[in-house]
């Protein structure tokens, strides 16, 4: 009897061992399905954000693209600009040498002019003397607007 009485709280032992085994199975397999779970939804949002990234990078290649070639057509024209710029430097620089030489031709005839007045009224032509007179006061005028 005594043998019979130790078996049965063996079996009883054995049976709430069992259950309490059986209770911490079904407790990790409920912890396992959840971790499973949010696993799940975190490899979606992720799968999500990755698509969205994707599409991002996808939407600036196509904006990049368009604003590149502009980048180089903008440099391009800024060349040509450039290019126009100091082709106008050089033609205005040559025009400033051209006004300098006429400016110089001009004082050579006044000088040549202013001369002849001299030698005129040397001589006492005093008509075309009058008539140099108003030639040289007209050159200096057009020197004057020329400067």
């Amino acid at each position: 009897m005594a043998e019979e009485l130790d078996q049965r709280q063996t079996i009883a032992s054995l049976r709430r061992e069992k259950d309490y085994l059986l209770m911490k199975i079904d407790m990790l397999e409920a912890t396992h399905k959840f971790v499973f779970e949010v696993r799940k939804l975190e490899i979606w949002f992720l799968k999500h954000k990755l698509d969205e990234v994707d599409n991002t990078v996808k939407f600036y290649n196509g904006v990049l693209g368009p604003l590149e070639r502009e980048n180089i057509d903008l440099k391009l024209k800024l060349e040509e600009e450039n290019q126009l710029i100091k082709a106008y430097v050089l033609l205005n620089t040559m025009e400033i040498e051209l006004l300098k030489k006429k400016n110089e031709l001009v004082k050579i005839q006044i000088e040549e002019l202013e001369a002849k007045v001299a030698e005129l009224r040397i001589n006492g032509r005093s008509r075309t003397m009058r008539f140099l007179k108003v030639l040289l006061a007209r050159t200096n005028k057009l020197v004057q607007n020329l400067l």
